[in-house]
């Protein structure tokens, strides 16, 4: 891994090439031909010119200052207080919606070994063969998605019913009265899972249309935002497995579940809050 890893970036290295600014480009000429136009109509004026004259013209050079604020507030973040200055509600809600599935699937794939073998007594080559019958939905399931799915409905419909599916998917992962079974802990974990696959497809899409375009240039940009509330979604469900073990396996599922379960709750309630945004 570690040498596919290296052939890769050294790959990337030689054969990044900076995408093409068309739209900055495009914009030189036009400011050259206003330029131009201005210079013959200066041309064509009198010499000389009266205080009404003078007057519209000191208005319309303020107006020509106005235009350049526009100007300096497209130009991309350079730091993360100005990109998190940039974010809009709906944007915000995108992102904790990108942790809570994070931190969800984090939670079911990191503590799987743990919790299969206090229950279900598994072994190491069960538990793999179940995180890679996981892992081949995941291809299926996106090309369900983008060609028929999404085809029905809206972007913002599917991201909706997709954190319910995933909110289910961690209410029938917790063990409660009933003794705690393989099937409960296969549908509730691919239920989980597959849920969460979809709702990243989704979320990104989303996240995509609704931010700023500042945000798409530069190195702190949506990619960077994204990326790191995932990784601190990552960070933050191991940290709690590690904190949970102390209290002993029995109680680890049902611990590490409860802010899985309430995140969850939060965003669906922010997704409503924010729904009428999110086109």
């Amino acid at each position: 891994m570690t040498i596919a890893w290296l052939i890769y970036l050294m790959w990337l290295w030689i054969t990044f090439k900076e995408p093409s600014r068309e739209i900055e480009e495009n914009h030189i000429p036009h400011q050259s031909n206003a330029e131009n136009s201005a210079l013959e109509k200066g041309i064509k004026q009198p010499l000389l010119i009266s205080s009404e004259d003078k007057v519209d013209e000191d208005a319309d050079q303020d107006y020509d200052d106005s235009e350049e604020a526009p100007e300096e507030s497209r130009q991309p973040a350079n730091s993360m207080g100005s990109a998190y200055r940039l974010l809009t509600p709906s944007v915000k809600v995108q992102l904790l919606i990108y942790f809570m599935l994070k931190y969800a699937m984090e939670i079911l794939l990191s503590e799987s070994s743990v919790i299969t073998t206090y229950y279900f007594n598994w072994t190491t080559s069960t538990v793999s063969i179940f995180l890679a019958c996981l892992g081949l939905t995941v291809l299926p399931v996106n090309i369900v998605v983008g060609s028929y799915i999404s085809n029905m409905f809206e972007d913002r419909q599917i991201l909706l019913a997709s954190e319910i599916m995933v909110f289910v998917g961690i209410l029938f992962s917790f063990h409660v009265i009933f003794p705690y079974s393989e099937p409960q802990y296969i549908c509730s974990g691919l239920l989980m899972f597959v849920s969460a696959e979809v709702l990243e497809g989704v979320n990104l899409s989303l996240l995509s249309r609704v931010m700023s375009s500042r945000l798409s240039r530069g190195t702190y940009n949506g990619g960077l935002l994204s990326t790191e509330a995932g990784t601190l979604a990552r960070v933050i469900a191991d940290a709690t497995i590690t904190l949970a073990g102390y209290g002993g396996v029995s109680r680890l599922l049902n611990v590490t579940l409860i802010p899985s379960f309430f995140i969850c709750v939060v965003s669906i309630i922010a997704t409503c809050y924010t729904y009428n945004s999110l086109y």
